[in-house]
């Protein structure tokens, strides 16, 4: 395995065991220069998910309020930070995750990706096959000027198959 990742594209690792998938993520984690952030296996919906970005501070409100801000909000200044943010978000094992979460999430952060090009926060997760994964992102990513959804689905994704 390659182990010189330029993380331009969100990174799946897929195939094989659960522990070798696992090896091969600690492998390219231990020669990444970004900061990364590891999302407990634990989580597995989107409330979760906000729970994590507002207890490691994972945004940055753009107005004040005088008391919490709701998961909406927090939803709100996270898209923004990740598109303002070069840092790696691990996912392992995202077959457990929910499907409208793991999709919601992919889709914010291929749109994002697309968008912004290297600035972008990253995605590296394990999981046992991407394939249905994949063909759903094709369904609800942004198209773009120059790109089917597919084409921006394929530009932002590489996958390592065990």
């Amino acid at each position: 395995m390659d182990e010189n990742f330029t993380f331009q594209k969100h990174i799946l690792i897929v195939g094989k065991t659960q522990i070798e998938r696992h090896a091969s993520l600690d492998q390219i984690l231990a020669n990444c220069n970004l900061e990364f952030i590891r999302f407990p296996a634990s989580m597995k919906s989107f409330p979760d998910y906000l729970n994590i970005v507002q207890s490691k501070k994972l945004f940055s409100s753009f107005y004040e309020s005088k008391g919490k801000y709701n998961l909406n909000q927090i939803l709100d200044f996270h898209i923004d930070w990740i598109a303002d943010n070069n840092c790696l978000f691990v996912f392992e094992e995202f077959q457990n995750i929910e499907d409208r979460f793991a999709l919601e999430i992919m889709r914010i952060m291929i749109n994002n990706l697309e968008a912004n090009h290297k600035s972008a926060t990253k995605i590296i997760m394990t999981l046992e096959d991407e394939t249905e994964l994949i063909n759903n992102l094709d369904e609800i990513v942004n198209e773009t000027k120059y790109k089917s959804k597919v084409q921006v689905v394929k530009s932002n994704l590489q996958v390592i198959t065990l």
